[in-house]
């Protein structure tokens, strides 16, 4: 029996493609996945359980959609014994055939399937010429995936190939036995074989898969060390990014307190900025650094309404102090129109400070008291 049925494989391939894109690292990704699922078709023994469907595609698409998983487990069930009996005759149903045997009765035989312990050791087996083109085609699918990888994922694939060329190449010949006939001459002059030579060399082609294989895990290493440090830069990132959203809980501020606030989001923006375009997950980078800029655009706005609010509310107190320090002791000599005209002065500036800055309750008191003193002043 078939690891995997058909109708199973088929479902499982209509949503793969629904998931692949169309650049060439997808397709890489998209051929892979569906080789793996090629490989439970070709095995022979127990049904493969949801769990390992879940694990082959979950690994490389993570939105997988899950109902096609489920129907594709339940559809690579086993049926019952009796499930596909069909003709009186003859019928085979998991695992089971039913015989009519010559006196008319139903004989029930049993048909034992290779296990997977069997499956193993036909893998094992395996013909070293077929090891050779396994090897070839992973190392192949993992040099691609690692040197064009953009998100850590990829770079895990990528691994996961390397790891799978390594169990083909460990089943290689190292070296190869070379034999030579080795003459002597008796006493006629005759030359006659007296034995072999024989001569242990290294297998080349062997060689030079294994030396392959050590330059793709040493860029493996490259870009495990550059995806180390991008990850820095990101985690950096964030860290400055939580400081500043936490710093800035609970408006209104300061204008010190907003300039504070900028000087993190700069902060984290910098680390941002230092995730190259050829390192593995600069894609997400530029989403964060999308994200940062207008949360930076938003709190350079706010910085600059406080500054101008505030300057405004300085200027509007330092009026009221002239205007009082101005009016006479002789109310005969307070002139009214002056009055009015400083007052509506302050009042102006009063309107100037916008809501949301620091200054914005004293000075919504103030501007109540002004605009009753003007109407008291006003003839």
């Amino acid at each position: 029996m078939s690891r995997l049925n058909n109708r199973a494989f088929q479902i499982l391939r209509a949503e793969v493609k629904n998931c692949a894109g169309n650049d060439a690292l997808s397709q890489m990704e998209q051929r892979i996945v569906l080789e793996e699922l090629e490989k439970l078709r070709s095995q022979l023994g127990s049904p493969a359980s949801l769990e390992e469907l879940r694990k082959i595609v979950i690994s490389t698409y993570a939105n997988f959609n899950q109902k096609a998983l489920l129907a594709a487990a339940k559809a690579n069930r086993p049926l019952g014994i009796f499930g596909t009996i069909k003709l009186a005759g003859c019928a085979v149903a998991a695992g089971a055939v039913l015989l009519v045997g010559g006196t008319g009765t139903l004989v029930l035989a049993i048909l034992l399937s290779p296990t997977t312990h069997q499956s193993a050791g036909q893998n094992a087996s395996m013909r070293t010429e077929d090891r050779y083109q396994e090897a070839i085609a992973s190392l192949e699918q993992a040099e691609e995936l690692i040197n064009q990888a953009k998100t850590a994922a990829n770079l895990a694939l990528g691994e996961n190939k390397l790891s799978e060329a390594k169990t083909h190449i460990d089943y290689l010949p190292v070296s190869d036995t070379v034999s030579s006939r080795r003459y002597s001459y008796n006493r006629k002059g005759r030359r006659y074989v007296s034995g072999y030579n024989t001569q242990t060399i290294p297998n080349q082609q062997t060689a030079n898969i294994r030396n392959r294989f050590e330059q793709i895990k040493s860029q493996l290493s490259q870009q495990q060390q550059i995806l180390g440090r991008t990850n820095t830069l990101i985690q950096t990132a964030k860290q400055y990014a939580f400081a500043a959203a936490k710093t800035g809980q609970n408006p209104p501020h300061t204008a010190q307190r907003w300039q504070q606030i900028e000087n993190l989001w700069y902060k984290a923006i910098a680390q941002l900025q230092n995730v190259r375009l050829e390192d593995v997950d600069y894609v997400e980078a530029q989403k964060l650094l999308v994200t940062y800029q207008m949360n930076l655009d938003t709190v350079q706005i706010r910085l600059k309404t406080e500054r101008e609010s505030h300057e405004a509310f300085n200027d509007a107190q330092q009026q009221i102090n002239a205007l009082l320090a101005s009016i006479p002791k002789d109310s005969s000599q307070v002139d009214r129109n002056q009055i009015v005209s400083q007052m509506q002065k302050i009042i102006h500036r009063l309107k100037m400070v916008k809501p949301g800055t620091s200054d914005y309750r004293e000075t919504q008191q103030l501007l109540q008291s002004a605009q009753k003193k003007l109407k008291a002043a006003q003839p």
